[in-house]
């Protein structure tokens, strides 16, 4: 067994690893980035030993950190500071004490009294391969994006009226056209329609007379040796997007079986418009381990749409929280602007902060942070969302304060 303590802070943590028998195996500081968490990660699997092996300890159950080792499949230990101070008399030699002192003494409490203390429980298997996949998913589609990107500068370098053609060049119908005539060239009418037929246009006979005036109209002249090297590039870019849109419909399907078969797909089902992307994705950004997130505002905290406030004296400053799970907060960004189109209160709240001035960014991380206080009930309770009973919920409390307001109203006038 090793026990690794971390003694943790905003922008960096100490680790202090020891074996079972006390004796110190390694301590570094690491940065609180990818790139320190990547070389955590690395550093711990030059143990050779199984996951099971390996015991964190921390003194917080909310930081980044702590995510980043439970979605790694470690065991996590979470230890009141309070708790922490009385450990450090028994492990102090001198009156010195710094930051490796403290890993050093975390990695001690578990080693030697962790039968006193309970592990921070890591999301199921289920839950875990659902976070990995959706969010390899979402790395594929940015890098689809980056093909589409790619593939149309191709075009505007050699043959821009191929971009008027279709609507949407990640589509069958398109690649395939550009693979078949990816030189400029007049294609006969005939031919055209015989492609789309294949392709099983609705219109084949109207888009094919389209396509062929556009190709038959005047162009930029371009020079054959252009054409020649820029056809090239632009086969091997199709091809790569074509391969890469089969692997996100594979994913897509597995991301579906999987969401299907957990318990808690009801629920975020239920939530209007997350439909078959942000469902999935919400139920593996927050998980389905319950002690996780004792309250709402640890959820919140987590995705980023709380604000922070600081104060010194008279001075009051409210702004964004930037520690955070940014592809939490995406995902949620992006469901929120979806449930505008499906749920009447999110969209009338939504357009009261755009009357205020927020912008649209603004309106959209206030909103999602409404509907984490929901999500965050429902997902306790097990329930799944009715929009009808939200309403009447926002009815009945506005209806409580409505007689304080009359009542204040009229002691003003009496």
């Amino acid at each position: 067994m090793f026990y690794i303590g971390i003694d943790w802070a905003d922008d960096h943590h100490d680790v202090y690893i020891i074996d079972g028998q006390g004796t110190k195996v390694d301590s570094f500081r690491i940065d609180h980035n990818p790139q320190g968490l990547s070389f955590l990660r690395d550093q711990v699997r030059k143990l050779t030993v199984p996951k099971e092996q390996v015991i964190f300890t921390i003194e917080t159950h909310k930081n980044l950190l702590v995510d980043f080792l439970l979605d790694e499949g470690y065991t996590v230990y979470s230890i009141n500071p309070k708790s922490v101070d009385r450990y450090r008399d028994r492990y102090r030699v001198s009156g010195a004490k710094d930051d490796t002192f403290d890993a050093m003494v975390l990695a001690n409490i578990i080693r030697t009294d962790r039968n006193q203390h309970r592990a921070i429980m890591p999301n199921s298997d289920l839950g875990r391969e659902l976070k990995v996949l959706t969010q390899d998913e979402q790395r594929l589609i940015r890098l689809k994006t980056k093909l589409i990107n790619q593939i149309q500068a191709c075009l505007k370098d050699y043959y821009p009226q191929a971009l008027e053609l279709f609507c949407q060049i990640d589509q069958p119908v398109t690649l395939d056209f550009l693979l078949a005539f990816s030189k400029p060239q007049v294609v006969p009418l005939v031919k055209l329609m015989r492609f789309l037929k294949k392709h099983h246009h609705a219109q084949a006979e109207e888009k094919a007379k389209e396509i062929y005036n556009k190709l038959s109209g005047q162009h930029i002249f371009v020079e054959e040796l252009t054409i020649r090297a820029k056809s090239r590039m632009l086969i091997a870019l199709v091809n790569h997007l074509k391969m890469l849109l089969v692997q996100l419909d594979e994913y897509q399907k597995e991301i579906e079986r999987l969401f299907a078969g957990h318990p808690d797909a009801d629920i975020f089902k239920s939530l209007p418009g997350a439909g078959q992307k942000n469902a999935p994705r919400l139920l593996a950004e927050i998980g389905d381990n319950r002690q996780r997130y004792p309250e709402a505002k640890n959820l919140q905290s987590d995705a980023g749409t709380s604000p922070v406030t600081e104060k010194s004296g008279k001075v009051k400053i409210v702004h964004m929280r930037f520690a955070c799970r940014k592809s939490f907060r995406n995902t949620l960004y992006q469901f929120s602007f979806s449930s505008l189109a499906e749920s009447l209160w999110a969209k009338q709240f939504y357009y009261s902060q755009r009357a205020s001035n927020n912008t649209h960014t603004e309106a959209l991380r206030t909103l999602s942070n409404k509907w984490l206080k929901i999500i965050f009930r429902l997902w306790k309770d097990h329930l799944t969302y009715n929009e009808g009973i939200h309403l009447a919920n926002i009815m009945r409390y506005q209806l409580k304060a409505t007689p304080v307001v009359a009542q204040n109203h009229l002691s003003k006038t009496s």
